[in-house]
């Protein structure tokens, strides 16, 4: 099987499950995106944006991707 290349099969999305999406291969299912630190939103609360597994952006990482840099010389490993 080959990635998507969108918010389902990115390191960075975070399955959310609701009272219609029990899963995230669900169509209706919706996630946070942790790339960034959330955001406030307009009622002054803070939280990551909400987007859909066919979503995509051009901060996409294969969800198994552990090479990413995590600060100055520290590297994740698995």
């Amino acid at each position: 099987m080959t990635a998507r290349l969108t918010c389902a099969d990115c390191r960075w999305w975070h399955f959310q499950s609701t009272e219609t999406a029990a899963s995230r291969d669900d169509e209706q299912a919706v996630g946070y995106c942790r790339r960034m630190p959330p955001e406030r939103r307009e009622n002054g609360v803070g939280a990551w944006p909400i987007t859909f597994p066919t979503d995509w952006c051009g901060e996409y990482v294969h969800k198994d991707d552990v090479s990413y840099q995590i600060g100055e010389g520290f590297t994740a490993v698995s």
